[in-house]
């Protein structure tokens, strides 16, 4: 009933509701019936609240229950802001949610999620709040997607996803893949690199002494630049010209 109240009223209904430290996981199952153009301030209240605490697995499951919508950005806020300050314990939840919900039977899924009153989590909600939190993240210096449990669940959940999700969400799953890539790498280049064994050493060419060749070098220069001795007169040449005079 406090939902159609005046927005006054309502934030003073939930200032007093959380003065009394009641435990947030009791309050958070109201987050599936919360609508975001019909009920901003209960979510305001809830976001507020939930930016203080650290993340626990119950928090993050009800958080991806929310249904996924263009223009509610309730969820994608909530982790944005997890991610950064508590990336580690958030990328370990997920990566639960999504190992748990991709072992369960897709048609199991459909039909708790149409038949029982709480909204259940699916794997296709999953992947439709991490490919909105990526997107969000793409602007800023932000190594969530960079964590091991998220890339190793991605991994998980394509090997056994149908070819639509993997068109679906495919900028999401090339994540998994270059993930992949960069671990197998270094044992290429360790092949690459082998070492020389003795027969390529033994037919090597020796390596050119350059001292000796500088030192020829200096001394044809030292011959060169030496004044060269002048030639002597032959004594018929000497003999011709006395007689002349």
């Amino acid at each position: 009933q406090s939902l159609d109240w005046e927005t006054f009223e309502q934030y003073s209904t939930w200032q007093l509701f959380l003065a009394h430290s009641i435990p947030l996981e009791t309050i958070i199952p109201i987050l599936q019936h919360l609508k975001y153009k019909e009920h901003p301030e209960a979510l305001s209240c809830l976001l507020l609240q939930l930016r203080r605490e650290k993340p626990s697995e119950e928090m993050v499951k009800m958080v991806l229950s929310r249904p996924c919508h263009p223009e509610d950005q309730f969820t994608t806020s909530i982790l944005r802001h997890w991610a950064s300050k508590y990336d580690d314990t958030l990328s370990e939840h997920i990566k639960a949610q999504l190992i748990k919900n991709n072992n369960q039977p897709r048609k199991r899924q459909s039909l708790r999620s149409s038949s029982s009153k709480l909204a259940q989590l699916t794997l296709e909600q999953i992947l439709e709040h991490m490919d909105n939190l990526r997107l969000s993240l793409s602007n800023i210096k932000n190594s969530f997607f960079s964590q091991t449990p998220i890339l190793q669940a991605l991994q998980h959940v394509q090997a056994s996803c149908d070819e639509a999700h993997k068109m679906r969400f495919s900028d999401l799953f090339a994540l998994a893949e270059e993930y992949e890539d960069s671990q197998s790498k270094p044992l290429k280049s360790r092949r690459k690199a082998p070492a020389t064994s003795p027969r390529s050493r033994k037919g090597a060419a020796p390596p050119t002494n350059n001292d000796d060749e500088s030192g020829s070098s200096s001394a044809s220069e030292e011959e060169d630049s030496k004044p060269k001795a002048p030639k002597r007169k032959r004594k018929g040449s000497s003999a011709v010209g006395s007689d002349s005079d």
